[in-house]
């Protein structure tokens, strides 16, 4: 099983950024506790998978917005960590099947399950780490949540399916529509739930929806600067690995905005061969330009939107740390 002492876990690689981390640090020990929780007549392969793929680390923040939000309302702390320990095994799924989209055969510096042993069940094994996501879910006994959940759910397929199917074109409102669909729902998923299941109003639960976008947002706009600007192994997968595919993310398109003639850019636009040398001199020359200062101020703004949401909620330790969270994903560096 794996170790729950949070000294342990990879997450901790942003714990020391967020300032009342330690609200929610046994909390955390204990969700980590629930993702790797065996079911009744479970099979071996899909325990050993759960491990595998929880033992890889992962910063858990998803979890701690969840439990954060709760926590400025009070809610029940039992209900929270089966909210908690859903969301984040939705987001787990969700990797299973991109990696296998993908292709992928690193994840946080890791075989994925695609590369290993348990490679012809990868579609089998995110199957049930969604039935397994709604069925933590659905121990909150919340209704509204449950039906947030199912919505999240279709927004992040609906947006899996529309990011392979606009490879290689994908302009600046399409970069944020695929974002919101691949994080940003997600990020309002656990901020909003929080909430629900500890009684917020409607004016609360739009602060929180607020709250969960940009954040969201900014998130993976950080995600897809550090594509470029992280060593690989930070980042547990190769570098530029977004473009190679033919994922324009903002880094590249603020760079073709300004550099719309660049030879490597128009010779991989013409070929959509990320295998090329070319894509190796684009990221090259994205990496030395000013565009992923640039990406990262865009973050900036987005984070402050979302800390100035938090503002009409109650004033809680709880939501002076969901503002300091929402910094640390634009400072962290893996």
């Amino acid at each position: 099983m794996v170790d729950t002492n949070l000294d342990t876990l990879k997450y901790i690689n942003i714990s020391n950024q967020i300032k009342g981390y330690e609200l929610i640090q046994d909390h955390l020990s204990l969700v980590e506790k629930r993702l790797v929780s065996e079911q009744s007549d479970q099979n071996n392969l899909l325990t050993d998978a759960a491990v595998q793929l929880f033992d890889a680390g992962g910063k858990r923040i998803r979890a701690a917005i969840a439990l954060l939000s709760a926590g400025v309302f009070e809610a029940e702390i039992d209900k929270s960590i089966s909210l908690a320990a859903g969301v984040e095994m939705l987001h787990t799924a969700t990797l299973v099947h991109d990696d296998l989209i993908d292709g992928s055969s690193l994840r946080r510096g890791k075989p994925t399950l695609n590369a290993g042993q348990h490679a012809k069940f990868s579609v089998l094994i995110g199957d049930y780490l969604f039935a397994r996501a709604a069925n933590l879910v659905a121990e909150t006994e919340n209704i509204d949540i449950m039906n947030q959940f199912a919505r999240t759910l279709m927004t992040i397929l609906n947006g899996e399916i529309n990011q392979q199917s606009s490879l290689w074109g994908v302009d600046r409102q399409d970069y944020f529509d695929r974002i919101y669909a691949k994080t940003g729902a997600m990020f309002v998923l656990a901020a909003q739930s929080g909430g629900r299941l500890g009684g917020a109003d409607e004016q609360e639960l739009i602060a929180l929806e607020k709250y969960g976008y940009y954040t969201g947002i900014a998130f993976q706009i950080v995600d897809d600067v550090l594509d470029f600007t992280a060593q690989q192994t930070q980042l547990g997968k190769p570098v530029g690995s977004d473009l190679r595919q033919g994922i324009f993310t903002l880094p590249v398109l603020r760079y073709v905005d300004q550099y719309p003639d660049d030879p490597n850019y128009k010779f991989l636009l013409e070929t959509q061969d990320g295998n090329h040398p070319a894509a190796a001199g684009l990221i090259d020359s994205i990496r030395a330009s000013s565009v992923v200062k640039e990406a990262l101020n865009e973050a900036r703004e987005l984070v402050s939107k979302g800390q100035r949401a938090l503002k009409s909620l109650p004033e809680t330790d709880y939501g002076e740390a969901l503002s300091s969270l929402a910094e640390g994903i634009v400072e962290r560096k893996a």
